[in-house]
């Protein structure tokens, strides 16, 4: 795996393209975010700072637009007929994780999703943030203070835990990379089978 890892990175670097761009890039997407971002950044030679800073941005950078058309994209595609089960899935999976957020006060709304975004493991990321901010009704600038402080809080756990443990980089990102396939998958096939309600 080291060496699948290693030649990666060498196309990476042979293509020519900036690495804190592919940083951006990598941060910006679903699952994988500042999460797997920032060991990618160490990885290629960036300061962690540098790490830090690029992985912070490119995952904060789609929260604003993610806020306004996330929730209204998966209820539109859980219309069609070709990815409803899909779509119905993802819902109810949102909707169970914003019913754990959900309280009477808007503050404890937005700390819980706050808190919820700050925990660095997969589908806890800015993505599914955004999501439960947008099912519980957070106002739109409390959501996105709340979705980018726990970015900023999650980004300096994965800092710390990947500096601390530099020498087994590859096998972080091995790891992360493993354990966001296997949760999408595992919401795959939850969709395509769902559970009958007895």
């Amino acid at each position: 795996m080291n060496a699948l890892i290693d030649q990666l990175f060498d196309v990476m670097f042979k293509s020519g393209i900036d690495c804190r761009l592919i940083i951006l890039v990598i941060a910006a997407l679903p699952i994988a975010e500042a999460r797997l971002a920032i060991p990618v950044a160490l990885k290629c030679g960036l300061t962690p700072i540098e790490a830090l800073c690029y992985s912070f941005l490119g995952s904060s950078l789609v929260v604003p637009v993610l806020l306004v058309v996330l929730i209204p994209a998966i209820k539109r595609i859980s219309k069609t007929k070709l990815f409803h089960s899909f779509g119905e899935a993802l819902l109810k999976r949102l909707d169970g994780k914003a019913e754990k957020i959900n309280k009477k006060t808007e503050f404890k709304k937005i700390l819980g999703t706050a808190a919820f975004v700050a925990v660095p493991l997969p589908l806890t990321g800015v993505w599914t943030g955004s999501a439960i901010a947008g099912i519980l009704g957070i106002n739109y600038f409390k959501a996105l203070g709340a979705v980018v402080l726990g970015n900023l809080v999650a980004s300096l756990i994965v800092l710390i835990i990947t500096v601390a443990l530099g020498e087994y980089i590859n096998i972080i990102m091995t790891a992360f990379a493993l354990i966001a396939l296997i949760a999408a998958v595992v919401m795959l096939i939850k969709s395509i089978h769902p559970k009958k309600s007895a």
